[in-house]
């Protein structure tokens, strides 16, 4: 179980404890589980305990309070760990007994719910599904319903958006939208680079342009800082709008420093896409490891007539800058010294040194050799290709391995003249020695711009609800877009029958194998992807050296955290 869902478990034991104390008197308050219940959720959540505010939690008596938490010492459930020379102050810890206790209590409560509500014939519903989502709708969603209050005709609602497989299917079918929506859409779709400038041109006037606009999750950071997006918290508390349905990687990079700004639409995370029949002509299996990954390009590469090893995203300037920053990833560091959380990274409330970027290191080092000796073996277009060009040309059959966004997987898994189609697998991205397996979470999520009036504002919140709902989610895949950021949707047999992605990123968001910080949504994320991007592709060219080019952008990026006053 991942450390999201281990919190979903927490709230659900607090919240039926609660309704036995307090709602109706069938119980009474149990002091003891209130300071297991808050010493783990910090601990998972990455944040400092104190003697005092663990006390505060029990809700009885501060002495008695006090005495509970000096017998869950005694026991070795909890631990003091010294924060000064002298020992006076102290911060408390869950031992290692207690979380271990506390995960097989989770993990048997899941599986008698899982059971209970029918998730296994097997006795074992654990890894069926993932605990707070919304599995207990029918399991084939059906196809979407009109708004019951339209949007209205008096004007037309406008969605900046990029041209990407959602996009694109909502721009093609705005007709059948606008039935449904009670309404007129125009869906406007624009490259990436050009939707982050144009994003920005719209905050500068007076009234939006666009009632919607879809931003990339790293950007979040950016838009929000500048007050760009509309915080959404105070109406999702206010119409208690459900959101334990959604992935919980999606849904966390739509917010940003403890606010939330915006609903995931289009999450896709990158994947290793790799051709099983090949694979199994060389008798190859798939990739476990950096290293496993050469070994199968080198193999592969012409191995058929005009077949390369691989095909990579190292065009100039936002490409390659990508694709440094992700593979840094796969040596187990982010571009900047984010704070640890277990054996991942928080993104959440940084400070100061947390900005420091640390491309100049090891882990820079070896993603730079790593993205040198692919090139051997890439496709001779690859220093010239972005995300279309790279799927492109592998569902061409022009390669035998590359790393993509799994919704651009449509491009072969849905043409059956590709030579690709029906014979590729999908894995996270393999990890260097010693790192985690973790993919990088990227794709899109609508926000609302604050420069607008409060009755637009009041149909783009209504819109989007509309657009993010599970059964819009499965007529998105059933059009070509292989994505789903609810678990409700990826559980639909249907969708499940589309592509083996859809299966594959379910199973990944289970594991924890999504994550946001390989792109950590800050402010200047888009800076330094472009500053990356032009000291990385030199390199690859051969022009400058690992070091030179490592040192040039650990430079550049370092005055710009100076400029911007982080340390």
């Amino acid at each position: 179980m991942t450390r999201e869902e281990l919190i979903r478990v927490l709230d659900f034991i607090d919240t039926t404890r609660k309704l036995g104390d307090k709602e109706v008197p069938l119980t009474i308050v149990d002091p003891r589980w209130n300071l297991i219940s808050f010493a783990l959720r910090r601990h998972y959540e990455g944040k400092l305990i104190t003697n005092t505010s663990l006390a505060l939690t029990a809700e009885v008596p501060y002495g008695t309070a006090l005495r509970r938490i000096n017998e869950l010492l005694e026991e070795g459930l909890l631990l003091k760990r010294a924060r000064s020379r002298t020992g006076k102050s102290y911060s408390l810890h869950p031992t290692s007994k207690l979380i271990e206790i506390f995960e097989k209590f989770a993990f048997q409560l899941k599986s008698h719910i899982g059971n209970t509500f029918g998730f296994s014939n097997d006795g074992n519903a654990a890894g069926d599904f993932y605990f707070g989502g919304s599995y207990m709708t029918p399991s084939i969603l059906p196809f979407p319903s009109v708004m019951e209050e339209g949007i209205g005709y008096d004007r037309v609602l406008r969605i900046l958006s990029p041209s990407d497989p959602t996009f694109k299917s909502l721009a093609d079918f705005s007709g059948n939208l606008n039935e449904f929506c009670g309404g007129k859409l125009e869906i406007i779709n624009l490259s990436i680079d050009e939707l982050h400038d144009e994003i920005i041109l719209n905050s500068q006037r007076t009234d939006s342009s666009y009632d919607i606009i879809a931003i990339d999750i790293p950007w979040l950071g950016e838009f929000a800082e500048l007050g760009m997006v509309l915080p959404l918290s105070e109406m999702i508390a206010e119409e208690q709008y459900r959101y334990s349905d959604f992935h919980s990687t999606a849904w966390k990079g739509s917010g940003y420093n403890g606010e939330h700004y915006a609903l995931p639409i289009q999450p896709t995370a990158e994947l290793l896409f790799y051709r099983t029949d090949l694979f199994d002509k060389a008798g190859l299996s798939p990739p476990k490891c950096t290293e496993d990954v050469l070994t199968a390009v080198k193999k592969l590469h012409r191995f058929e007539p005009e077949l390369s090893g691989i095909v990579m995203n190292y065009g100039a300037g936002t490409p390659v800058g990508h694709t440094f920053i992700q593979t840094m990833a796969d040596f187990g560091l982010p571009i900047i010294q984010l704070p640890r959380l277990g054996k991942d990274f928080d993104v959440s409330n940084l400070k100061n040194e947390n900005y420091r970027p640390q491309i100049d290191s090891e882990a820079g080092y070896r993603s730079a050799e790593f993205l040198i000796q692919l090139l051997e073996y890439a496709h001779p277009e690859s220093l010239d290709c972005n995300w279309d060009r790279r799927i492109k040309l592998f569902s061409e059959g022009k390669a035998a391995i590359t790393y993509g966004w799994s919704i651009r997987g449509g491009m072969f898994e849905f043409d059956e003249a590709s030579p690709a189609h029906g014979k590729v697998g999908y894995i996270p991205h393999p990890p260097g020695p010693g790192a985690p397996t973790v993919s990088p979470i990227g794709g899109f999520s609508l926000a609302i711009p604050a420069n607008q009036t409060a009755d637009r504002i009041s149909k783009a919140w209504k819109m989007m609800k509309y657009l993010t709902s599970p059964e819009l989610m499965k007529w998105y895949a059933q059009s070509g877009s292989l994505s789903s950021p609810r678990f409700s949707t990826s559980a639909d047999p249907e969708v499940r029958a589309l592509s083996r992605i859809i299966v594959q990123l379910d199973d990944m968001e289970k594991k924890g194998q999504l994550q946001l910080w390989p792109r950590p949504p800050i402010p200047e994320f888009n800076d330094i992807v472009h500053i990356v991007g032009e000291e990385i592709h030199p390199m690859l060219k051969g022009e400058v050296s690992i070091d030179r080019a490592l040192k040039n952008a650990q430079k550049r990026v370092d005055s710009l955290m100076r400029s911007h006053g982080h340390y």
